[in-house]
C-alpha cells in the first residue's frame, strides 16, 4: 500500500497520511513562529518588478502532474515570506485590514481541517448555534440589543449589499422580492450616504438594480464628517421631485480620515421620515468600548442594520465580517427561498431558538465557512477589557502621531479621527504660500508616499483632504509601537527633502 493510501488502495484526501499531515503542519508553525519573531526588523515591502513578480509565478509552470506537499508548501511558503506584505508587520499603516491574532489563524486551521456544514441546524447542530451566539456576543460587544438577527459575512462590503437588500425588502413600499426595485409604485427609490461612505455603498445599489444614481452623496465637514443639514434638505428635495427614500447609510469611521457621522441626529431623522437607518461600523464601531472615541458612536445601539469587520479591529485574519439587524426576521423574510433539496427552516428560530434553522435563509450565500470561529476563540482569550485597551492604545498612537508631526518642521497635521492620522510634508521655502502651491504640494506628497513605501521602512497610505493629497497613518495593529510612531516624522521629512530636490533640481539642496 503505497503512502497517503487507505487499506484498499485508494489514496487519501488530497494525497496526505495523518502522520505526514501533522509533520508538515509542525514544520509549517515553526517557520510562521519564526517569521512572525523576525518581522519588525524586515522591510514592510519587497521592492518587486512586475517581470520579477511574473518570474516568480512562472505561468509556464502549470501542474500537470503533481508534486509532493512538503515542496508546494515551502514554494508557497517561501513566496509569501519573501514577497508579500504582511499586516502583522508593526508599521504596515496603509488600510483598515488588522494585524492577525494567531489564535484566530490557529482557529481558521482548526475550522478548515474539520470542515463543518454551517448551514443548518439538523445538519450540524454546534455550528449553527456557535455562529447565533457569536453574532449576539459581538452584538453585546458593540451595545447593540442582543435579541437582534444577523450573520457573519465575507467582510463589511457584502454586509452592507445584504443590509441594503433588507432595508429594500423593509421599506420600499412593496413586494421587492416579486416586482423588484421599481415596483408598481413608479416613484424611484433612492438612499443617503456621505460624500465620504466606503464605494461598497454604491456597489451595493448596483448589485440591487438600484443604479449609482440612487445614492446620493451629502456633503461632509473637513474632517469627513456628514453634514446633517446637507442630509435634512436632500432629503426634503428628493421627496418635492417625487422620489421615495428608503435608507441613510451614515458611517461610523470613514476610510480616509476615521470620521464618525452623527448618528444620533440621522437616527432621529430617520425616525421621523420613516428610512432604514443603517450604520456602517466596518470599522469604527469597534471603538465604541474606548473611552477616547466620540460620544455618537453610543448611537449605534439605535440603527436598524449595522456591520462590524472582526478583521479589522479585533485584529483577526482576513475575512470576516458581521450584519447585525434590530428585526430578528428580516434577513429570513428578504432571503429565505425554499427548494425540494434544502430543509426548511420554520418560525421556531425567530422566538429565540435555532433548532430548525438554515443560516442559508438569512443570506445569499448557501455554503458558509466557519468564520465565527476565530471571532469567539479572541473573544473569549482576550475578553471585552482586552479589545477596550488595544482599541484605545491604537487611537492613542495615532493622536500622538499627530501631535509629533505638528511639533515637526515642514509637515503639517490634517486630520485625526479614532486611529487614522493624515498629514503633508510642505517644504519650509514654500509654507508662507502653500496655497498657492497646491498642485505641486500635491504632486510632492504622492511622490513622497511612492518613496516611503519603496523605503520598506514604513508603509502607509495616502487620501485627499479638502483638495490637498494627504498621506494617511491607520493604525489598526496592535504590532506597533510608540517607538514606531515617533520615528516616522524625521523619517518623512528627510524623504520629503530628498523628493523635493528631485522635482525642483535648480533649487538649492538643504540638510533636514
Amino acid at each position: 500500500m503505497t503512502e497517503g493510501a487507505d487499506a484498499k488502495g485508494r489514496p487519501r484526501a488530497a494525497g496526505m497520511s495523518a502522520a505526514e499531515f501533522r509533520e508538515l503542519g509542525h514544520r509549517l508553525v515553526d517557520q510562521l513562529g519564526d517569521f512572525l519573531a523576525a518581522l519588525p526588523e524586515q522591510p514592510v515591502r519587497a521592492e518587486d518588478s512586475a517581470p520579477r513578480i511574473r518570474a516568480l509565478l512562472d505561468e509556464d509552470a502549470f501542474p500537470e502532474q503533481g508534486m509532493a506537499p512538503g515542496v508546494a508548501l515551502e514554494r508557497a511558503f517561501t513566496l509569501l515570506r519573501e514577497h508579500a506584505v504582511s499586516t502583522a508587520h508593526p508599521r504596515f499603516w496603509a488600510y483598515i485590514m488588522g494585524s492577525p491574532s494567531p489564535l484566530g489563524a490557529l482557529a481558521d486551521l482548526l475550522a478548515s481541517v474539520i470542515n463543518p456544514p454551517v448551514t443548518s441546524y439538523p445538519t450540524c447542530a454546534i455550528t449553527v448555534s456557535l455562529e447565533a451566539q457569536t453574532v449576539r456576543w459581538l452584538a453585546r460587544l458593540v451595545g447593540f440589543p442582543t435579541d437582534c438577527g444577523g450573520l457573519f459575512l465575507g467582510g463589511g462590503s457584502l454586509a452592507n449589499l445584504v443590509a441594503m437588500r433588507a432595508a429594500l425588502h423593509d421599506k420600499a413600499g412593496w413586494d421587492v422580492r416579486a416586482e423588484g426595485v421599481r415596483g408598481p409604485a413608479g416613484a424611484p427609490l433612492c438612499l443617503y450616504a456621505s460624500a465620504e461612505s466606503h464605494t461598497s455603498i454604491v456597489s451595493a445599489a448596483n448589485l440591487c438594480g438600484l443604479g449609482s444614481n440612487a445614492v446620493r452623496k451629502v456633503d461632509t465637514d473637513r474632517s469627513g464628517r456628514m453634514r446633517f443639514s446637507s442630509l435634512v434638505q436632500r432629503i426634503a428635495a428628493d421627496r418635492k421631485a417625487g422620489l421615495r427614500p428608503f435608507m441613510v447609510a451614515a458611517t461610523a469611521g470613514t476610510t480616509g480620515t476615521g470620521a464618525v457621522d452623527p448618528l444620533p441626529d440621522i437616527s432621529a431623522l430617520c425616525q421621523k421620515e420613516g428610512l432604514w437607518f443603517h450604520v456602517d461600523g466596518a470599522y469604527g464601531a469597534l471603538a465604541v468600548l474606548s473611552p477616547d472615541a466620540p460620544l455618537e458612536l453610543q448611537a449605534l445601539r439605535l440603527a436598524d442594520s449595522l456591520v462590524v469587520d472582526p478583521h479589522k479591529w479585533m485584529y483577526l485574519p482576513a475575512d470576516v465580517g458581521c450584519l447585525l439587524t434590530r428585526n430578528r426576521r428580516v434577513l429570513y423574510d428578504t432571503f429565505h427561498q425554499g427548494a425540494s433539496y434544502y430543509a426548511d427552516s420554520d418560525e421556531q428560530f425567530l422566538l429565540g431558538g435555532p433548532e430548525t434553522l438554515q443560516l442559508r435563509d438569512l443570506g445569499p450565500q448557501t455554503t458558509r465557512s466557519l468564520r465565527a470561529l476565530k471571532v469567539r476563540l479572541c473573544l473569549q482569550h482576550e475578553g471585552r477589557a482586552g479589545y477596550a485597551r488595544m482599541i484605545s492604545d491604537d487611537i492613542r498612537l495615532a493622536r500622538r502621531l499627530y501631535d509629533c508631526v505638528e511639533a515637526e518642521p515642514e509637515l503639517e497635521p490634517l486630520t485625526h479621527g479614532l486611529s487614522i492620522t493624515t498629514f503633508r510634508f510642505i517644504p519650509a521655502d514654500l509654507e508662507p504660500q502653500a496655497e498657492a502651491h497646491r498642485d505641486y504640494l500635491n504632486t510632492l506628497n504622492k511622490a513622497l508616499l511612492k518613496r516611503l513605501q519603496r523605503s520598506g521602512a514604513a508603509y502607509p497610505s495616502h487620501t485627499d483632504v479638502e483638495g490637498q493629497a494627504a498621506l494617511r497613518v491607520c493604525i489598526v495593529n496592535n504590532n506597533t509601537t510608540l517607538a514606531d510612531i515617533e520615528r516616522l516624522p524625521s523619517l518623512v521629512r528627510r524623504l520629503g527633502t530628498e523628493v523635493d530636490a528631485e522635482l525642483r533640481p535648480g533649487r538649492q539642496n538643504r540638510t533636514a
